[in-house]
């Protein structure tokens, strides 16, 4: 056990590590970058990328999670992971080819998306790396060390790049030209290091069984639809009510925040997960007894990082971005406390519903408030603009995490215990973390 323990805080520092590197390195190029292409170069990029999205989950079909899950409570049993592996590799096939179909028909009848074609194809290369992509074997398998390594090179190597090519605000196709390369060649070379490192043999897959796969896992697949119907749809839907200066405003805060709030939860969540996992293999009553000690240090870690961006928005707006986003600024506040409430939805849904193999109510909690969210958002983007869609942003994560505590406490999951929330308590459970 104090094995598998050092191994997850060695996880959680690669990932911090990764998610310092990705963001860490952008923020030196932002304030470059964002003086020159402005924000309607911003709406453009990341309407584009929000709509793209779509078609990066079709591909990924939330095997992060439930292939990750597979693996890591089969990790000793190397025929088992190479069936894994080859179910998912055959069936991201098969979703990249309707991917394919799907793309070609929306640039006909998508308007928004045709404001600038070439960043939206520019970007759907780059689902070819979805296909590819190792991460659940590396999670799986709890080895991550590599992905922090490579993604130091290669933040170096794009860092430089975006000073040499982009020189006039035309050349904001580049952003996702060079992301697109990066991202598959990346890919590229941690599936064949995957093969190379774990021994991982592909079998061939009939087109049957990839179908019944797909079919197996469409609770979470659905799942990761909904929840992009309140989180990347929002912009999406704002595109149709606004220009793409007014989304440039929307997206640059939102932006701003997702690396807050990756830098804070997403090392701890991806690390996490499949640890939890073993932990409720153990006994149910043990990954429970786990989950209470962790949600404390991700209330505290999450709340004053909110509190933080609260507090200095309008320094922060103006320090990476310019003046010519001082519309974002009131953007930021609004949404400030989204990680605070993601970190605790996270908690509840990810680590703890699909660990428990609750992965029905999962999806009704993010369905009911996708829904709602969804319908609240055309009506609040339609007469607020980018403030409304800030607004919903907030509504519907506050609904998505309440509904989930209620759910588990139908289930009579107690989620809570004051006793781990005092700071004495967290740093013993921080310093007995190897015990």
């Amino acid at each position: 056990m104090m094995l598998e323990k050092k191994k997850l805080v060695r996880n959680i520092a690669s990932l911090g590590i990764i998610q310092i590197v990705n963001y860490i390195f952008p923020l030196i190029t932002v304030p470059y970058v964002s003086r020159i292409i402005g924000p309607d170069g911003y709406g453009i990029i990341n309407y584009a990328m929000a709509f793209i999205g779509y078609f990066t989950l079709l591909i990924a079909y939330g095997f992060d999670l439930t292939a990750t899950r597979r693996i890591s409570q089969n990790s000793n049993n190397k025929e088992y992971i190479n069936e894994v592996v080859s179910e998912v590799f055959t069936s991201r096939i098969i979703l990249y080819a309707v991917s394919c179909i799907l793309f070609v028909i929306s640039l006909y009848f998508f308007t928004p998306i045709q404001k600038d074609l070439s960043v939206a194809v520019i970007l759907f290369t780059g689902c070819i790396s979805t296909v590819i992509s190792p991460q659940y074997i590396f999670q799986g398998l709890q080895e991550l060390e590599i992905f922090a390594k490579l993604n130091f090179v290669k933040g170096i190597i794009n860092t430089a790049l975006v000073f040499i090519l982009i020189k006039h605000s035309s050349d904001y196709y580049w952003i996702p030209l060079l992301s697109t390369i990066f991202l598959i060649s990346t890919n590229v070379f941690l599936f064949l290091y995957a093969v190379r490192k774990f021994h991982i043999k592909y079998r061939l897959i009939s087109f049957r069984k990839s179908f019944k796969l797909i079919l197996d896992e469409r609770i979470i697949f659905f799942s990761t639809i909904v929840i992009s119907l309140y989180t990347s749809t929002n912009i999406v839907v704002l595109g149709f009510f606004a220009d793409t200066k007014e989304v440039g405003y929307y997206t640059t805060s939102q932006n701003f925040l997702n690396i807050v709030n990756s830098m804070l939860m997403l090392p701890i969540s991806t690390a996490l997960y499949p640890f939890i996992g073993r932990a409720f293999s153990i006994s149910r009553e043990h990954g429970i007894t786990l989950i209470k000690k962790i949600v404390p240090i991700v209330f505290y870690l999450t709340f004053f990082a909110s509190v933080a961006v609260l507090l200095f928005a309008p320094f922060l707006v103006r320090l990476i971005y310019g003046h010519q986003f001082d519309n974002s600024i009131n953007v930021l506040k609004i949404i400030s406390f989204v990680p605070f409430i993601v970190g605790l939805s996270n908690v509840f849904g990810i680590q703890l519903m699909l660990n428990l193999g609750l992965d029905k109510m999962f999806f009704r909690t993010t369905f009911i408030a996708s829904i709602a969210g969804l319908i609240l958002n055309i009506f609040m983007s339609k007469y607020w603009g980018y403030i409304g869609t800030a607004w919903n942003c907030v509504i519907i994560e506050c609904l998505v995490t309440i509904l989930m505590y209620f759910a588990l406490k139908k289930e009579k999951i107690g989620i809570f215990k004051m006793d781990y929330f005092n700071p004495k308590q967290i740093f013993l459970t921080l310093k007995n973390r190897n015990e």
